[in-house]
């Protein structure tokens, strides 16, 4: 998928379910999610058992890591990987350019920041903070888009 059909798909999701919350799409979605102790190093994945999706998410996360890793394998599902996919770790929180690990990591990114007004913050580090873009997925957001997008007629803005 490209990222205007990532961005079409959160669109479309956020208008059926009025939310952002992947926890709340999960639900809406049918989709299962189980919490189980993954270890130190796995912090989820997501398979599909008899066209039955399932998000695992490891009980040792803190409540935001699971949030942005249930945002992530939500991804997979919305952009149609039928592969049991590769368990997001902490060893490979990195960028990569292209396959189904790219597209969730977009998808993740930008349903953190679907609606966002870049004008409403004094700065990125703010923005990213604020709707807990994790340091390692930074280089997944698409700057120009936020900032042609902003509406800066509503606040006092940076840009």
């Amino acid at each position: 998928m490209t990222r205007e059909d990532i961005r079409n798909s959160i669109r479309d999701l956020v208008r059926k379910f009025d939310t952002t919350d992947p926890n709340k799409i999960c639900d809406n979605l049918g989709i299962a999610r189980l919490n189980n102790d993954l270890g130190s190093e796995i912090m989820g994945y997501r398979l599909q058992y008899k066209r039955i999706s399932i998000i695992v998410l490891n009980t040792r996360n803190t409540e935001q890591e699971n949030y942005v890793t249930c945002c992530h394998e939500l991804g997979h599902h919305v952009c149609g990987h039928s592969t049991n996919t590769e368990f997001l770790k902490h060893s490979n929180l990195v960028y990569v350019r292209q396959g189904v690990e790219y597209e969730a990591n977009t998808f993740m990114v930008e349903l953190l920041t679907y609606g966002v007004n870049a004008a409403e913050y004094m700065n990125e580090e703010q923005l990213l903070r604020d709707r807990n873009v994790p340091k390692w997925a930074e280089r997944y957001v698409d700057w120009n888009y936020i900032k042609n997008n902003a509406d800066l007629s509503s606040f006092d803005s940076i840009y």
